[in-house]
C-alpha cells in the first residue's frame, strides 16, 4: 500500500511540475517537517533558507521543479501531505475558503468577483481557487479576503490533491481541473490585496523647519503604534493601512 501511495503522489508531482508549480512535502499532521539542526541554528533569512540544500528544511522554501527531489522527499516521507508553493514563484494567488466562509463565497461568485478558474475540494469540505498572480506582491494572510477567506500567494502554500486530511480523512479533489489556465486574478481582488510599493528612503523623519511635535501627537502615534504591534499576527498591515 505504502508503495502504491508513493507512485500515486509522484504521479500527481509531476502534474504539478509541469504547470511550473514548484512542490514539497508536509508532515502528516499538515505542518512542515522539522528542520534540520544546522538549519535551525545557521538559516534565519529568506534568503538563507532559499538557498539550503537540505531536502525538506524551511517548509514552502524547500519546494522544487525536480522530479527526484520530489520523489526523494515522498519516499522519505510516505505518510506526508502534498503541497505547493505560492506566489509570484508559482504565477499563483489562491483564495482559500474555509467552511464559515463558503456564504460569502456564494455571494462573491453570485456578484462576478470569483469567477471560473482552477479549484479544489480541501479536505475540510472548503475550496482552494487559483487564479494568475498579478504581479507586485499579494502576501498570504488569515482572514485577508474576508471572514473565513485566508489568502494563499507570496510567503504562502497549499495543500493539494491527492493528499488526504488528517483530521476528517477526506482527500482534497481538483473539481475545476489545475491543467485548465489559471484565470487572472479580477481588479477586484488585485486593488483589495496588492501591497503598495515603499518610497525609498531619503533620510530619517524629520519635522519641517521651525515645528515642533505637540504631546497629544505623540501620544497618539504611540497609541496607533502599539495598535499594529499587538494585533493579531496576519491582521497587522491591515490595521497599519
Amino acid at each position: 500500500m505504502t508503495g502504491q501511495r508513493e507512485a500515486e503522489l509522484i504521479e500527481a508531482a509531476a502534474g504539478y511540475v509541469a504547470a511550473d508549480w514548484p512542490v514539497f512535502i508536509l508532515s502528516p499532521t499538515k505542518v512542515p517537517i522539522a528542520n534540520c539542526d544546522r538549519c535551525k541554528a545557521e538559516h534565519t533569512t529568506s534568503p538563507q533558507m532559499e538557498a539550503c540544500t537540505c531536502l525538506t528544511c524551511h517548509g514552502f522554501y524547500a519546494a522544487t521543479l525536480d522530479l527526484g527531489r520530489i520523489g526523494d522527499m515522498i519516499r522519505r516521507h510516505s505518510r506526508g501531505l502534498l503541497a505547493m508553493r505560492t506566489g509570484a514563484v508559482s504565477g499563483t494567488a489562491a483564495l482559500d475558503i474555509d467552511p464559515p466562509g463558503i456564504e460569502t463565497m456564494r455571494i462573491l461568485v453570485a456578484d462576478g468577483l470569483l469567477p471560473r478558474t482552477p479549484a479544489q475540494v480541501t479536505g475540510r469540505g472548503g475550496y482552494h481557487m487559483l487564479y494568475g498572480h498579478p504581479g507586485g506582491k499579494i502576501s498570504s494572510g488569515a482572514g485577508k479576503g474576508g471572514p473565513g477567506i485566508d489568502v494563499k500567494a507570496d510567503g504562502g502554500y497549499l495543500v493539494v490533491a491527492p493528499s488526504i486530511h488528517p483530521a476528517t480523512q477526506k482527500p482534497y479533489t481538483w473539481v475545476v481541473p489545475f491543467t485548465e489556465p489559471l484565470t487572472p486574478m479580477p481588479d477586484f481582488w488585485v486593488r483589495r490585496l496588492r501591497e503598495p510599493e515603499r518610497p525609498a528612503r531619503s533620510g530619517s523623519l524629520r519635522l519641517a523647519p521651525g515645528r515642533q511635535s505637540s504631546r497629544y501627537g505623540e501620544a497618539a502615534l504611540r497609541r496607533e503604534l502599539v495598535g499594529v504591534l499587538e494585533s493579531a499576527e496576519g491582521a497587522r498591515n491591515t490595521v497599519l493601512h
